[in-house]
């Protein structure tokens, strides 16, 4: 018997209440969240093992070392501008009723077609189920994440703390969640444990691991890591805080530089549009050739990426470089090339290519 699985029945067999005074628990905790659309919580029920990504595969990314943290000495406050400031254990959020559902997450930084994306089947609570029982003041308008992880990385004032902030309106969307559970276990260090947020079909950054505080404020945020860094920055001087994951793709086989040696191939690949769905994955196998339609391996959904496949017929021997375009349900595709007044490092979401070697 797990942990999770012992606490709920110690629970029922006491019948106690919780520390915290409102958080329950049910034995039906593991209930794919309700407030998901229809077609996310459906792929939540239907997901191919093979498009999670085991944990010990998850890309990582994180500004400190890594936290190693006692659960049993840990606590989750909430508070700033609230009706009824929280502070819970974690036995209190393993014992609360809670979601289970898959989502994909990418750093802001990924490169096209680069390891930075990764899929697992989250556990844990919603957000705005914590915040209503907080009781959230008139005139609150954002949500700020703090971490326990600090440091000294290069250009962050000493001691500076990780902390991003959300608007009020997406910490109240019933996909955005406080996880404590990957794929089936107990979120490993490098990923947050004993507790991370997840702002779902947003980047990376704004999932923020090691979470200690939820800070409810009715003033823009103006943490380092909100404003120095995840700013999209143009040449004419302007800044935006990056948040929505933008349209995107990458092939999983064959990989660049692979050689081939059939005359048929069977090439694989995800695409993900974070809020959006992914309407069309094209590809084409010279530059400024036609865009060919891949197959959707399923049916598309907001928040996980879509599995494509295209069956190739191999013409000839030879080297072909070969191009993938995803497009998503609001019309967005991959820019073919950066846009040029672009002065950062975020939101590379340009087509993915690769070159590949055909021998007879």
């Amino acid at each position: 018997m797990g942990r999770r699985e012992f606490l709920l029945a110690a629970a029922a067999t006491a019948a106690a209440g919780l520390s915290s005074g409102y958080l329950r628990a049910q034995t039906s905790s593991a209930q794919t969240n309700p407030a998901l659309s229809p077609a996310t919580a459906a792929v939540s029920n239907t997901i191919a093992k093979s498009l999670v990504t085991p944990n010990a595969d998850f890309f990582i990314r994180n500004h400190f070392k890594t936290l190693v943290i006692n659960e049993e000495k840990w606590n989750l406050e909430i508070g700033g501008a609230v009706t009824n400031p929280t502070k819970l254990s974690y036995t209190d959020l393993l014992l609360a009723s809670s979601v289970r559902c898959p989502l994909t997450i990418e750093c802001a930084g990924n490169l096209s077609g680069g390891p930075g994306v990764s899929t697992a089947v989250w556990s844990g609570l919603p957000v705005a189920e914590l915040l209503k029982q907080a009781g959230i003041q008139a005139g609150a308008t954002t949500i700020v994440f703090h971490g326990a992880d600090a440091g000294d990385a290069v250009g962050t004032p000493p001691g500076t703390h990780y902390a991003r902030a959300i608007p009020l309106e997406k910490a109240m969307d019933g996909s955005t969640l406080l996880a404590y559970e990957m794929n089936g276990a107990p979120l490993p260090p490098e990923h947050g444990f004993p507790l991370r947020a997840l702002v779902s079909g947003w980047y990376g950054m704004d999932s923020v691991k090691w979470l200690t505080r939820i800070e409810v404020s009715q003033e823009p945020f103006k943490g380092y890591f909100q404003q120095e860094h995840y700013v999209a920055l143009e040449a004419n001087g302007g800044r935006e805080v990056i948040t929505r994951m933008r349209v995107n793709s990458k092939f999983l086989r064959p990989m660049d530089a692979e050689e081939i040696r059939s005359k048929t191939y069977r090439i694989e690949g995800v695409a993900w549009a974070g809020e959006a769905k992914i309407a069309k994955v094209e590809l084409r196998f010279e530059v400024n050739g036609p865009w060919q339609p891949a197959e959707l391996g399923q049916s598309p959904a907001a928040l996980v990426w879509t599995p494509w496949s295209y069956a190739w017929s191999i013409p000839r021997p030879g080297q072909f470089k070969i191009e993938v375009r995803a497009t998503d349900d609001q019309g967005n595709s991959q820019p073919l090339v950066r846009d040029p007044d672009r002065k950062d490092d975020y939101e590379l979401n340009t087509t993915h290519r690769i070159t590949v070697s055909v021998r007879s």
